[in-house]
């Protein structure tokens, strides 16, 4: 009896996590921008910082990889508390 609490409450703890994860860090959208931006070359500096097209870009990368692979842990979490709350209804 014990034992089949522990592992639906460990579910529904999973579930809350991957919930959160999803919330942050969600699966990236599609860009829904109208108009036609003008091109700029890497080097082309789009700050008063210097910061070049090419370290926006790189960075803008970045995020999304991130972004990517917490939104993906969120929804395992959530998979998995699922999994475990069905192992505990057949135990």
């Amino acid at each position: 009896m014990l034992c089949y609490k522990i592992l639906n409450s460990l579910g529904l703890i999973l579930g809350l996590i991957g919930v959160m994860f999803i919330f942050f860090w969600g699966p990236p959208q599609p860009n829904l921008e109208i108009g036609i931006g003008i091109g700029l070359e890497d080097n082309t500096p789009i700050d008063k910082s210097g910061k070049t097209v090419k370290e926006h870009n790189d960075e803008t990368k970045t995020k999304r990889k991130f972004y990517n692979k917490m939104s993906r842990l969120g929804l395992a979490f959530i998979f998995i508390g699922f999994l475990i709350q069905l192992i505990s209804t057949w135990l």
